[in-house]
């Protein structure tokens, strides 16, 4: 699996229960329709936002992991977050690999 993919499932599971939270949070206290509503319409634009950015960063890392581009990586001054994120990537497929073997499976897939 994509370090994407799973990025993108918890920050789905993570959005959708923000929202809900939101919604609960707000019927609750009773506020106007309107105030609701506003606050409802910026939480999911913030929602939208955070996907973009993250399918767009994603994007470049794949970009600059897949052709080597040291150059530009030191130009836009990430290479030291390239290197983090390769070695956190490298821990969670560790750790999938581990739970597989607990659990008897010979890949996760999810």
């Amino acid at each position: 699996m994509k370090l994407w993919d799973r990025i993108h499932r918890g920050m789905e599971a993570g959005f959708d229960a923000s929202i809900s939270a939101v919604h609960t949070l707000t019927e609750k206290a009773g506020e106007g329709i309107e105030l609701t509503r506003s606050r409802r319409e910026k939480s999911r634009y913030e929602t939208q936002l955070t996907k973009l950015l993250a399918e767009l960063g994603n994007t470049v890392y794949e970009k600059l992991s897949e052709g080597r581009l040291n150059e530009i990586a030191e130009q836009l001054e990430i290479k030291d977050k390239l290197t983090e994120i390769a070695e956190q990537e490298a821990q969670m497929v560790k750790i999938d690999k581990m739970i597989g073997k607990e659990l008897g499976i010979k890949e996760i897939k999810e």
